[in-house]
């Protein structure tokens, strides 16, 4: 089965739309709303409270810093303006986070970051270079 969702702007022939379809921009270069608007983040971080227990880490190691949906990559820190390190993108529950708290969503495998993992580190560097520069 394959679902396809078509938006149509005003004024143009709803037959040939529907067939042809109108494309729409990549969100590649977008920034999360919750990343631009103060209260945005703020209602979506009450709920990460409310219904997921957001707050102080009790455990270092289970932090939204080391949560698999925490996004630091370099897009996102630019979204964020934010260069400190300490602050990441929620992409589950949708707000700016600090990577020393935790709440009850935490995901193992992260943060999110534009490196390599070590898996693919490990698949890309046959030399053994740590920077994965084999002359190739």
């Amino acid at each position: 089965m394959r679902i396809e969702i078509k938006l149509i702007p005003d004024g143009l022939d709803l037959t040939k739309a529907i067939q042809d379809g109108i494309p729409v921009d990549k969100m590649q270069e977008a920034c999360p709303i919750a990343t631009q608007d103060v209260e945005t983040n703020e209602e979506n971080k009450r709920l990460a409270v409310k219904e997921h227990q957001y707050g102080p880490a009790i455990n270092p190691e289970d932090s939204c810093g080391t949560c698999a949906v925490f996004n630091i990559t370099e897009h996102m820190q630019q979204c964020m303006k934010d260069e400190s390190g300490e602050v990441g993108y929620c992409q589950l529950l949708k707000f700016m986070c600090s990577a020393k708290n935790s709440c009850a969503a935490w995901e193992e495998g992260g943060p999110m970051t534009d490196l390599p993992s070590e898996e693919e580190h490990e698949e890309g560097c046959a030399c053994g270079k740590p920077d994965c520069d084999c002359g190739m």
